[in-house]
């Protein structure tokens, strides 16, 4: 997301909250933004990110906010009348950033004061989402959650939502990871329904009764798309170029599914080197050679007045070596933005606006020198982001 979609009055940079019991709906914010925004200890407010939650406001502590400036990523924006921002910061807990959805890298958030004008509405029943086969899996699981810790709690309709299993019963079904380490289950669901009715949100008490209903698997999991070979109904042919900076970016086409849309682009990055970066294997083998993996924020616009921008960059690729013959180290990725909706059928043009490109810089260097020049023994340093703001656009008649 392009940073002057915000107003920096209410938009953070987020982060999650440590020693976090994956149960609780609580942020944090610098005391100044409390006040400024007119909020007390403990008042509901809404966190904007590609989704909406509704969480309890805090202040952070000293302690908690000089924690998080030593986990920020350094930011290069390459647009030189870019005006940088610096954006107050923000503690999530962990199930407030899974329902928001930050941006990716930014990791930005709105945040909205709710204006409650009574008490906020306690759930008297709350339906959660479930499978079939899962009382197969594990029987008698319904009667061995730990709701308690569910208690203080705030849910939204269609959010997930995580706790444990009481002790016993965990322990009977102890998990074994990848790595050959056990762990207790945590069970997780969606929130189908609450009463009373007509409610934007609700909060769980020791009153609160929970009830099971079986859903589909695509319900289940949330916004996952159907599997793409069953769901295709177009390609769209774009074969657009873009070459900014020191990298050439090419569109191929958009696919089309039932539920959601997948871009896909093709990079390659030339990075020059020092005229004596060959013949020099000691000095080469020292330098701080850093292979940029591109991700692109891209938006797309109807003819019928429809936007799609709610999805993610993705993809790999990486370092092909360096080229003797031109003096760069060349890097080719693949990649495509996947959009969580799809297009409308009566659509005649769209507009795809490709809003900012983010180049996640890692730097590679030798532990010590080792000639001549090898790719293979280097080890990846701290990742910064270089920022190239747009918008870039291109219509596409259908």
């Amino acid at each position: 997301m392009s940073s002057d979609e915000y107003d920096n009055s209410t938009t953070f940079r987020s982060y999650l909250l440590e020693n976090d019991d994956h149960c609780k709906t609580v942020i944090k914010i610098e005391p100044d933004y409390m006040e400024k925004l007119g909020i007390n200890e403990g008042d509901i407010v809404q966190v904007i990110g590609k989704d909406k939650t509704v969480a309890f406001c805090f202040s952070l502590n000293q302690k908690e906010l000089e924690k998080t400036k030593s986990q920020d990523i350094k930011i290069e924006y390459l647009n030189p009348s870019h005006k940088e921002t610096e954006y107050p910061r923000m503690i999530l807990s962990s199930l407030v950033f899974s329902n928001a959805c930050p941006s990716r890298r930014m990791r930005l958030v709105k945040l909205e004061k709710l204006p409650i004008k009574n008490t906020v509405p306690e759930a008297d029943v709350v339906t959660l989402g479930t499978m079939e086969f899962a009382e197969n899996a594990m029987p008698y699981y319904k009667d061995n959650i730990d709701f308690s810790l569910l208690y203080g709690r705030l849910v939204k309709k269609k959010e997930r939502i995580n706790t444990s299993f009481l002790q016993d019963f965990a322990q009977k079904h102890q998990q074994t990871s990848r790595g050959g380490h056990s762990h207790p289950p945590k069970f997780s669901s969606i929130i189908v329904d609450a009463k009373p009715e007509n409610k934007e949100f609700w909060i769980i008490t020791k009153n609160t009764k929970f009830e099971f209903q079986n859903i589909p698997m695509d319900e289940f999991r949330g916004r996952i798309p159907k599997p793409e070979a069953l769901s295709l109904l177009r390609v769209i042919p774009i074969v657009k170029k873009l070459h900014l900076r020191d990298t050439d970016i090419a569109f191929a086409s958009l696919e089309v599914f039932e539920n959601s849309m997948k871009m896909s682009w093709y990079t390659q990055q030339r990075i020059k080197l020092p005229d004596d970066a060959f013949s020099n294997p000691s000095k080469f083998n020292d330098m701080n050679i850093s292979t940029d993996s591109p991700e692109l924020t891209i938006e797309i616009k109807d003819d019928l007045g429809n936007v799609y921008s709610d999805g993610h960059s993705g993809g790999g690729g990486g370092s092909s070596g360096p080229d003797p013959s031109t003096n760069e180290i060349v890097s080719d990725y693949s990649g495509e933005y996947r959009f969580f909706s799809t297009l409308d059928p009566n659509v005649k043009e769209i507009t795809i606006i490709v809003k900012e490109i983010t180049w996640v810089k890692r730097g590679r260097h030798h532990a010590r020198p080792l000639p001549p020049p090898n790719m293979g023994t280097m080890s990846a340093s701290d990742p910064q982001l270089s920022i190239l703001e747009g918008p870039w656009e291109f219509k596409i008649p259908l």
